[in-house]
């Protein structure tokens, strides 16, 4: 079935509400950015498969599809998936999860329709929209936020004198003032050696998540003006930038070797 078809397929397993917030990670840059990087980190015989499966598009193109698609009433259940809560204090074991689905759960759910035998060519080609969507979701530190501020949508501050909010600049404002293409962004910082992919390689979704839940805390350190306002410059940019490029790297790494697996 041809990519137009395709993203136009009707959800095929889940029924939830709508959540409390929305989230979007990383924008259309940095989604694009991990998918270029797994792209790069794919077998030959597994970018041969995925390429067959999304109809000759590539990991970047549809990286960006799990949020586009929330511009159509029909896709508001999906809201719950990109993202999940718990506070400091929190365990796995101990924080009550979303009973409407989260992006663990989604990424848990979307793996096993990418290997299991009796899925149709549409409902592996959506759960691998989503599923590369929901890896770079998980890396973006106020996807592991706290339930109170809904991920940082609730601290309302500037970015260069103009409002918006913590979780906004994070998902679009950090990476978009690097002032680059996506693939000149990955050219620039997807250079993996052998000991980073060996560091980051063999970790799980709930590994991933404890990453970017203890990362969050410096993301609150805000940076004010003459006035006395939240509002982040180019000290905010310098602090927090090596982490950008870090989770950004990472994700790719990670869905590269988790779709190597899944499609070996």
């Amino acid at each position: 079935m041809k990519l137009h078809k395709l993203l136009a397929a009707t959800s095929f397993g889940l029924t939830l509400v709508l959540p409390m917030h929305d989230a979007m990670a990383w924008g259309q840059l940095g989604h694009r950015v991990i998918g270029e990087i797994a792209q790069q980190n794919l077998t030959d015989e597994v970018n041969e498969k995925i390429t067959d499966l999304l109809d000759g598009a590539s990991l970047a193109e549809v990286s960006t599809w799990g949020d586009e698609i929330r511009s159509s009433g029909s896709w508001d259940h999906a809201a719950p998936w990109h993202y999940v809560s718990i506070d400091d204090h929190e365990t796995w074991k101990t924080v009550k999860r979303n009973p409407h689905g989260d992006v663990i759960a989604a990424m848990e759910l979307f793996e096993k329709a990418l290997r299991n035998p009796n899925s149709t060519i549409e409902q592996k080609w959506q759960a691998l929209a989503f599923y590369v969507h929901f890896v770079g979701d998980i890396h973006q530190p106020l996807h592991v936020g706290y339930a109170d501020d809904w991920g940082g949508n609730k601290i309302k501050l500037k970015w260069f004198g103009e409002n918006t909010n913590l979780h906004s600049v994070w998902d679009t404002e950090l990476v978009e003032q690097q002032g680059l293409s996506f693939t000149e962004m990955t050219r620039f910082i997807g250079r993996i050696s052998e000991k980073e992919r060996k560091q980051w390689h063999g970790k799980n979704y709930y590994e991933w998540a404890d990453e970017s839940k203890a990362l969050r805390k410096a993301t609150y350190t805000l940076e004010k003006n003459r006035d006395g306002e939240d509002d982040l410059r180019y000290q905010y940019v310098y602090d927090h930038t090596p982490t950008v490029k870090l989770r950004l790297r990472q994700a790719g790494v990670r869905l590269a070797e988790k779709l190597n697996d899944i499609f070996k």
